[in-house]
């Protein structure tokens, strides 16, 4: 029996590896969740990442038209819209990793929705969360003078309205 050089079996140790964690894919059939889907009311989404306007701070009127921009996302990435301004609140509502998400997006087709619905939860469970994760920013705006309370209603419902569209999402 040959003996195998370090270089060549260091190398096919690797590929083991590799096949074996399979390169970072999850089976779908295997993705289970560990959440409730139950309303969860004290997280703060970050409304900031790639595609969003919003700078972190509202301290202008352009900020609250950009946290309604951010709470829609981007619609060219299809069913994805991007996750960076909510992914903090998604992973402990839907109680699955951001890459367990995208392959129910990719491999099974699903929207926002379509994954609440797969672990029997109700969408409109999620809205309700990502509304509450959005308030702390129209506080923000009511606190510094920006807005009134009767104007917090306003934004408060329009960045409901874009998440909604978010979460039900066609592509």
């Amino acid at each position: 029996m040959k003996t195998i050089p370090k270089v060549l079996s260091l190398t096919l140790v690797l590929v083991l590896i590799g096949c074996a964690s399979n390169g970072g894919a999850v089976n779908t059939g295997e993705i289970t969740t560990s959440a409730s889907g139950e309303v969860i009311t004290n997280l703060v989404a970050t409304a900031t990442g790639r595609v969003s306007p919003f700078d972190g701070e509202v301290d202008s009127a352009k900020d609250l038209e950009d946290l309604v921009q951010s709470a829609l996302g981007d619609a060219s990435l299809d069913l994805h819209r991007g996750h960076d301004e909510i992914n903090n609140v998604l992973e402990p509502f839907l109680g699955i990793s951001h890459e367990q998400m995208h392959v129910l997006m990719e491999e099974d087709n699903l929207n926002l929705a379509g994954i609440c619905e797969r672990f029997g939860f109700d969408p409109e469970n999620l809205l309700e969360t990502l509304k509450a994760s959005y308030a702390p920013w129209i506080d923000q705006a009511t606190e510094s003078g920006l807005i009134s309370s009767s104007e917090a209603d306003i934004w408060s419902e329009k960045i409901a309205d874009a998440l909604r569209v978010r979460i039900y999402w066609q592509g």
